[in-house]
């Protein structure tokens, strides 16, 4: 089976190589180590929640002030349906993206949800019904 495997000098390590126990003392007799297991790097979370997981997390009154904020011939009213087309296009909503952590933080900084939503909006624990779990 194979391995990795330190090799020594003077009782340093001076390389790693990937083999076996019987190559690494047929190239280096008496000069190697097994290394010490490596942990594997873990996997970041998945933050993936289904559209209507999200749209679950905003009160009724707050989806209310959003859609009302969303009409008329304003930049920002423009910019606020942008994001909702976003929002509603979307297969799934990752919580980790930073245009969608910016873009409810933005609801935030507009008055539209109170101080302190944003946060509890992406920072909420996933429940099962809320995951996401297609590809």
């Amino acid at each position: 089976m194979t391995q990795r495997i330190e090799i020594l000098e003077n009782g340093a390590v001076v390389g790693t190589i990937i083999a076996d126990e019987e190559a690494s003392e047929q190239l280096y007799p008496g000069a190697w180590r097994l290394a010490e297991p490596q942990e594997e790097p873990a996997l970041p979370p998945d933050l993936r929640i289904t559209r209507l997981a999200f749209l679950d997390r905003f009160t009724d009154a707050e989806a209310v002030a959003i859609d009302l904020a969303s009409l008329g011939a304003t930049v920002q009213a423009a910019g606020l349906r942008r994001y909702l087309h976003k929002v509603n296009s979307a297969q799934h909503i990752d919580l980790a993206r930073a245009d969608l952590q910016t873009g409810v933080q933005a609801l935030e900084a507009a008055g539209l949800l109170a101080a302190g939503r944003a946060e509890q909006i992406l920072t909420a624990p996933i429940t099962d019904i809320e995951r996401y779990k297609g590809p």
